[in-house]
């Protein structure tokens, strides 16, 4: 696999520069289930994923039913340009041998359709004719995988196929999360209203690497790269995805993940505004001059093009993220959006804070008919998983996550106007779970009006980052107190552990390791003597100089249970040189004092009675972020510079949290 990754790359990889372990960011290397289980499981899948069906509806409360489906030979689907997509249909048998018609349900996922057959079998069981598709360049179907730029065209092409098939009775509906989230998403807008309704989970237009206040997503980026290389490359599912050399090196070792960027950015050869207004044949005449390679075939893999693409897109950033839509779906307008929603997201879920504005765009600019009828839940979940230790198969557990994921009962509503199913058509648009207070909670607005805004202002004898003592956290506003130091080493990095991740641990952990070291300042509140409710965004205003003319700053908030557990909420940071804005880069002077404002991100939680509230201060959050150099551009690539960070917060410096509190009294 070395062959993808530059000459360069390669010569820094040193196992003697690992900061961490697969173990420790929790992502499987090789397949632990023996070949026997292995091959059994994928027999009943194949074969005997009826029976299976069955009882996961009857557990999820979808009913229980007898029904048989048909399931017709894969069909290779051809599209304008001759590439062919593999698709399956599934009907219910009745429907199959009768030629009646009923509702369709579209799944175009890139994740090797044969092993989400259970969710064809699902929808065909409860009277839906199902049809299940490879994306293009993807598992059994043809062509170059332009990610996402072939989807709208795909899509669309594919419903009017569907438009012609003998079960067809005029509704259609699309589900799916992540990326079969963005294949809906895709051909949601001036689709001719062939779509009834729609229901994406954990995914959003909004293009992904525009946040972070500057700082580069480098697991995600790394994540994306390995799922991107494995469904391209293998026709079937690998029990464990492809993990390269190169691959390990970036999620472990740090000198990958170094940044120095010039500041003055470099003119960049391709931009993701270049393929704005394109169609796919423009698209593809546009990647085919990009690459010198006016010949190509694209109805073809195309290997050797695709990981030049693919390196130029995430790993070498020669191909500029510069728009406010991911790539297939840059010409998204919500205006045009024809049918309704219904969003699933999670607290920590790595999508939320792009997915809750695409949501509340679509409630202020969609048309009425969209804007009423449209939902979004959010609950205690990462990406697909579980997101806090209080998710339990009797709350909002992962139990309650697929049976909103499979939505039965909004299906039913939309596609078979079954009206009583869908019992929250006439509450609020939104649905959120209060971790902490373990309940959900309906709203008009976000964030809700029962908000008012507290601050909580760092407090300490410049010993913050002591293991006995810890700084602390409160409502009294400082007076003269000595700011808090500790030493950033680019090369020991924080490690993550948790939060809005894809691939590495997700969600909600205890931070015990991070806040051992001397390079975490922790800042923590007296017990709570009672509850205090967040709900909406947090954001945090920090005070600090560097001996560096360019660093980072990293905040977590986190919730001290009485055990001592203290678990993640949210965290972000902020790059110095991105302080006024992306498009406004300066560096900073050394030890100059400096106001940055940081936005936490969205959430709800209740920090009960005998909790604390607690602030993590530091300087990485590695893999998860890449890591900056503290050079300012200046320097060779993998140098870097170890830098000295003050925390002030004194009467002149105050630097302080600031929480949406909620309370029905605030109304």
């Amino acid at each position: 696999m070395s062959l993808f990754i530059d000459e360069q790359f390669l010569f820094f990889m040193n196992v003697d520069h690992y900061v961490t372990s697969f173990s420790y960011l929790q992502i499987p290397k090789r397949d632990n289930l023996p070949p026997f289980f292995r091959r059994l499981l994928e027999r009943i899948m194949r074969n005997g994923v009826l029976p299976f069906v069955r009882i996961l509806s009857l557990i999820l409360d979808s009913g229980f039913s007898f029904k048989g489906v048909k399931r017709f030979p894969e069909y290779m689907l051809e599209m304008s340009d001759g590439t062919k997509l593999a698709t399956d249909v599934y009907l219910p048998k009745k429907v199959y041998k009768k030629r009646s018609k009923c509702p369709t349900m579209l799944i175009r996922l890139p994740y090797w359709k044969d092993s989400f057959s259970y969710l064809a079998h699902f929808y065909a069981i409860h009277g839906f004719a199902v049809v299940l598709q490879d994306v293009r360049g993807c598992a059994h179907s043809e062509g170059f995988n332009f990610y996402l730029l072939a989807d709208r065209s795909d899509g669309l092409e594919t419903l009017q196929w569907i438009k012609k098939q003998f079960w067809y009775n005029g509704k259609i509906g699309m589900n799916g999360g992540s990326y079969f989230g963005l294949t809906q998403l895709c051909v949601s807008f001036k689709n001719e209203g062939i779509l009834t309704c729609i229901s994406p989970a954990i995914c959003s237009t909004l293009n992904l690497w525009n946040s972070s206040g500057g700082l580069n997503i480098h697991s995600l980026t790394t994540a994306m790269y390995r799922i991107l290389l494995n469904i391209t490359v293998n026709r079937e599912k690998p029990p464990v995805d492809l993990l390269p050399r190169e691959i390990q090196e970036r999620y472990l070792n740090p000198t990958t993940a170094l940044y120095n960027d010039p500041l003055e950015k470099q003119s960049s050869i391709l931009k993701f505004s270049d393929f704005k207004d394109l169609n796919l044949d423009k698209v593809k005449r546009k990647i085919a001059e990009h690459y010198l390679n006016n010949h190509v075939n694209f109805k073809k893999r195309n290997f050797s093009l695709f990981f030049k693409f693919l390196n130029d897109f995430l790993f070498h950033q020669k191909i500029e993220k510069d728009t406010e839509r991911m790539l297939g779906l840059l010409d998204y307008a919500v205006e045009h959006v024809e049918q309704p929603v219904f969003m699933l997201a999670g607290w920590q879920d790595m999508f939320l804070e792009h997915q809750l504005k695409d949501f509340l765009e679509l409630q202020k600019n969609a048309n009425d008919f969209v804007k009423k009828h449209s939902k979004m839940v959010i609950g205690p979940w990462a990406h697909a998983e579980s997101g806090h230790p209080e998710s339990t198969l009797f709350n909002a557990g992962m139990l309650m996550f697929y049976k909103l994921f499979l939505n039965k009962q909004w299906f039913d509503y939309w596609l078979k106007e079954k009206r009583s199913t869908f019992t929250d058509i006439d509450k609020p648009p939104i649905k959120y779970w209060v971790m902490g207070r373990n309940l959900w909670r309906y709203t008009d607005y976000w964030p809700p009006k029962e908000i008012r805004y507290r601050k909580l202002y760092l407090h300490s004898d410049g010993d913050a980052n002591s293991m006995k003592v810890h700084g602390k956290l409160s409502p009294k506003y400082p007076k003269e107190e000595p700011p808090d130091q500790y030493e950033f080493d680019p090369m020991n990095p924080v490690i993550t552990r948790g939060g809005r991740n894809l691939d590495i641990l997700k969600g909600s952990h205890d931070q015990k390791d991070a806040e051992q070291r001397l390079d975490v300042l922790v800042y923590t509140s007296n017990v709570l003597q009672k509850g205090i409710e967040i709900t909406g965004l947090v954001k945090m205003v920090l005070f600090a100089a560097s001996s560096a003319q360019d660093t980072d700053f990293m905040v977590k908030l986190v919730d001290v249970f009485p055990n001592g557990k203290a678990y993640n909420i949210l965290d972000a940071g902020i790059r110095a040189r991105f302080r006024n804005g992306i498009s406004a880069p300066s560096l900073i002077n050394p030890d100059e004092i400096i106001k940055y404002t940081i936005e936490l991100g969205n959430t709800s939680n209740l920090f009960r009675k005998g909790h604390r509230i607690r602030l993590e201060i530091t300087s990485s959050n590695f893999p998860r972020f890449d890591i900056n150099s503290n050079l300012g551009g200046k320097g060779k690539p993998f140098e870097y510079m170890k830098a000295v960070q003050k925390i002030y917060h004194d009467k002149n410096h105050p630097s302080y949290l600031i929480m949406p509190v909620y309370s029905k009294s605030n109304k």
